[in-house]
């Protein structure tokens, strides 16, 4: 989208969230006085109050549209844009009071009419936006519109395909997925005969019989990167005779290169390996600073650098045992990498400065890491967890990420080891030659496990907590929209109350308390 498109509608944005507040200043005044002023001093006082909070809406939306990171309307969903408006309202009402206070009017506004302000204007707002939302996606624009996409993918690919497709910045309809090994054979790309050209043709007459107006090619970059361009340039070039426009999917050791794996460089656009070198402390915890992707992909790249180390998913509950327990906090930041798996704990990183922080929830990694080795280069072990949930994960893994090379689960006993059946399980793990083991013991037992077999395992141990009962299927993940609102805690204490009230009541009344006052 152009930088003037986007500020006119901007502008055009302030304008809808002050014609909502002008209507919900309206209905307030309908319904608490309506329409009839007892006394002389009320219009002048009602009358600020509405130029007020409609300035400083104003003002919040001129900060918001200049703040790295923001996101187009039409690019948020209905829980983000519910999110923003929370946030407004709640600063509005605050400064409201601050005003009021200033100019010792706080007496005299009716409480009432306060109360239904406050609930007008977020329901008002949050409507006006929405309305405006749907008319930006309805009407499109010459960057961002409805298309029908034809997937040209290698038969090895092809599980994937649906999962690449949900990251790829465009709304689309899928029309249908072809194959393209046979006009592209991988051993011999470069070969043209009779056959393979009757064969590229006829790929060319499918889509084209298809009516798209698109088409995406998912070529990886292993081991087809000295061909990329011959497919790119050949394809592109029979496409365009048809009037097909064309995206690439190219992947970087299984990881197929999303918005997130890409950075703006002047008038290119590049992909970014992190060097996972940025941390961020909290209450003593340092923390690794990246996101999901760029994390399985450095995971992935750097193996052998990782053998025998480990890495771990910290939450609020790890953070505040870590900042009592100096030994767990040598742990959590005795790992290679220690991840925030938390939003609390990320919103203090961003406003540490580190804008582009993400949560990295271990079972989003998990997932992450599993799609990426779907092409059976990098090998698993699950350790941890009860027979009940590995029984399921043998069932469900294969299942929902085929191709997935795993060499072997094992559920220990409830009870600390012998030095003899330790020792077994060291060379059970080191004989089964694991790329990565993933550790599901629980905290803290799981991070003082890894801790203590640093340098004893020829894999890299990453500990997932209850990782293992979300892909078993016996404890659900909480919508995404809950995700996003940061209240996955909330979702989880309501599935297992007895368990994890106590635990979520203790530690985030310590995380709030050792946050803002005892924090330096």
């Amino acid at each position: 989208m152009s930088l003037s498109r986007s500020h006119k509608r901007n502008r055009i944005l302030l304008i809808v969230d002050a014609v909502s507040l002008s209507i919900a200043y309206i209905a307030m005044i309908t319904i608490r006085f309506h329409w009839y002023f007892e006394k002389k001093w009320m219009p002048p006082l009602y009358s600020m109050i509405f130029v007020v909070e409609v300035m400083f809406a104003v003002l919040l939306d001129v900060y918001r549209s200049r703040r790295k990171g923001y996101k187009n309307l039409e690019d948020c969903d209905p829980v983000e844009v519910f999110k923003v408006v929370f946030e407004n309202q709640v600063l509005q009402f605050a400064f409201l009071l601050v005003v009021l206070m200033m100019t010792q009017n706080t007496y005299y506004m009716s409480r009432l009419a306060m109360a239904y302000l406050v609930i007008l204007n977020m329901v008002i707002v949050l409507g006006g936006r929405l309305v405006y939302r749907f008319v930006l996606k309805k009407r499109g624009n010459p960057d961002r519109h409805r298309r029908k996409l034809v997937a040209l993918v290698y038969e090895n690919d092809s599980e994937a395909l649906h999962s690449h497709l949900k990251d790829l910045d465009i709304e689309y309809e899928l029309s249908g997925i072809l194959k393209l090994d046979e006009a592209y054979p991988r051993e011999s790309v470069r070969t043209e005969n009779d056959n393979i050209e009757k064969n590229r043709s006829e790929l060319i007459r499918q889509i084209e019989k298809l009516g798209c107006s698109d088409a995406f090619v998912c070529i990886p970059n292993k081991p087809m990167n000295d061909t990329a361009d011959y497919i790119r340039n050949d394809i592109v070039e029979r496409l365009g005779k048809i009037g097909v426009n064309t995206y690439f999917g190219l992947s970087l050791d299984g990881i197929w290169i999303t918005g997130k794996l890409i950075r703006d460089m002047g008038y290119y656009q590049a992909v970014y390996y992190s060097a996972m070198v940025k941390r961020c402390g909290v209450l003593g915890v340092n923390f690794a600073v990246s996101n999901v992707e760029n994390a399985v992909l450095y995971v992935r790249s750097h193996l052998k650098s990782l053998i025998g180390k480990y890495i771990c998913f910290c939450n609020v509950h790890t953070t505040v045992e870590a900042s009592e327990n100096e030994d767990y906090m040598r742990i959590q930041n005795g790992s290679a990498l220690t991840f925030p798996d938390g939003q609390p704990i990320v919103n203090l990183i961003q406003k540490a400065g580190f804008v582009k922080a993400e949560r990295i929830a271990g079972p989003d990694f998990m997932e992450a890491m599993f799609k990426s080795t779907m092409d059976g280069k990098v090998s698993h072990f699950f350790y941890g967890a009860s027979e009940e949930t590995i029984e399921l994960l043998k069932q469900k893994l294969p299942a929902r990420f085929p191709g997935m090379d795993i060499k072997g689960y094992y559920s220990p006993p409830y009870r600390e080891l012998t030095p003899e059946e330790d020792e077994a399980v060291v060379d059970m793990l080191n004989s089964s030659g694991a790329d990565l083991i993933w550790i599901g013991l629980g905290a803290p037992k799981q991070e003082k496990w890894m801790a203590a077999h640093q340098g004893q395992l020829s894999g890299v141990m990453l500990g997932v907590g209850a990782g293992f009962n979300f892909f078993a299927g016996n404890i659900k993940r909480a919508p995404v929209w809950i995700q996003k609102l940061g209240m996955e805690w909330l979702y989880r204490l309501f599935q297992d109350p007895k368990r994890l009230f106590m635990r979520y009541l203790v530690s985030n009344a310590k995380f709030i308390w050792k946050v803002f006052f005892t924090r330096k």
